[in-house]
């Protein structure tokens, strides 16, 4: 089981190098662990959890596991015959605190094709920018001409996310002093800061601001630009 265990722990180091880089997405990250399981000549199953822990099934459930050195052993006596190994089973449920059953990030990800996944992110800000877009230019038909046609604001919002997504190594080479500071927030709470400052500033800006789109365009820049660092890690 040494040597299996072995391979399976560079193996997950591998996976979090490219996690903590940013190559790995954080859900593929604990699809490509959930794989990591393995059973020895006894038949009992181990595996490694996303932190990195080794844990062995006790036939109910999965409990951290410490390697302890075998015993000396005595020869066999002659006339015993060698003990076969066990029949493989299956593997035993994956650990409990895992962020999804096994394989239900796998099975998510194979319904959309590889070459589209950098681009999901996307999908959010493309539908945000056209449909205001849009919205606007439904309104060039009644009173407000063409002027009354935002092009600006989809244009911070649709094209922000992908500059950022195009010159993603530079710029992570740029906010990498920001990379420990932001991740010592919990991301639920820059997540929280990242929903509610367009709010905010939205208010604020409409205040000082009530004709036309100036307001709006200042509070998408500024919520964009604070989105994509909040969130980059």
């Amino acid at each position: 089981m040494d040597e299996q265990a072995t391979a399976f722990s560079q193996r997950f180091e591998q996976l979090r190098a490219l996690r903590d880089s940013g190559q790995l997405p954080p859900q593929q990250f604990v699809a490509e662990v959930q794989k990591l399981h393995w059973q020895d000549a006894s038949g009992a199953w181990y595996m490694i959890d996303p932190d990195g822990r080794v844990l062995r099934h006790d036939g109910q459930r999965w409990q951290p596991f410490a390697p302890t050195p075998p015993p000396p052993s005595a020869p066999p006596p002659a006339s015993a015959p060698p003990a076969s190994a066990p029949p493989a089973s299956a593997p035993p449920a994956s650990a409990p605190g895992l962020e999804l059953p096994p394989g239900a990030v796998t099975k998510m990800q194979n319904l959309v094709p590889r070459a589209l996944w950098p681009i999901l992110p996307l999908i959010p800000s493309l539908l945000c920018g056209g449909l205001w877009f849009l919205y606007t230019f439904i309104g060039m038909f009644k009173s407000e001409g063409l002027g009354g046609v935002d092009w600006i604001t989809p244009a911070f919002v649709v094209g922000l996310p992908l500059l950022f997504w195009l010159f993603k190594k530079p710029l992570d080479r740029l906010l990498l002093p920001l990379k420990s500071p932001l991740q010592a927030i919990p991301k639920a709470l820059r997540l929280g800061i990242a929903l509610a400052l367009p709010v905010f500033l939205g208010v604020a800006c409409t205040s000082f601001s009530t004709i036309g789109y100036g307001g709006l365009r200042i509070s998408a820049l500024i919520s964009v630009l604070a989105a994509a660092v909040l969130l980059r890690y």
